[in-house]
């Protein structure tokens, strides 16, 4: 059985992890905007640019798999684990992750999104 090159699995990882922050934040940005905040124009205005950097991002990731014939797919999730079936090089994968991993990268893959670092605001 052929495995995945270090390139695909970090795509794979990537991919997986962009789609659920953008889930994340999308659900969080439309209950941010009829949460009762007295200023919450700075919090959505974090979450819009993060989604913009996000889905730049996930862009540059699905261009990258799109060249070397990787697809994606969730299979079926439960409150433990998510599978997906993975299609590369004409072989196909099926991979279980840990939910609770899953969670913890998603937040830390939210995290660096948030931290602008030297950069501006655009």
């Amino acid at each position: 059985m052929a495995k995945l090159t270090a390139q695909e699995e970090r795509l794979t990882e990537s991919y997986i992890l962009l789609e659920m922050a953008r889930k994340v934040l999308e659900k969080d940005l439309a209950r941010l905007d009829q949460a009762p905040l007295k200023l919450k124009d700075p919090y959505i205005r974090l979450l819009e640019v993060t989604l913009h950097r996000l889905s730049r991002e996930m862009y540059e990731t699905r261009r990258s798999m799109k060249k070397l014939g990787l697809k994606i797919q969730l299979n079926d999730y439960d409150q433990t684990f998510s599978e997906y079936t993975i299609f590369f090089r004409g072989y196909v994968l099926t991979a279980k992750y840990l939910n609770a991993h899953l969670k913890n990268q998603v937040s830390r893959r939210i995290e660096s999104l948030f931290t602008y670092g030297d950069k501006k605001l655009p």
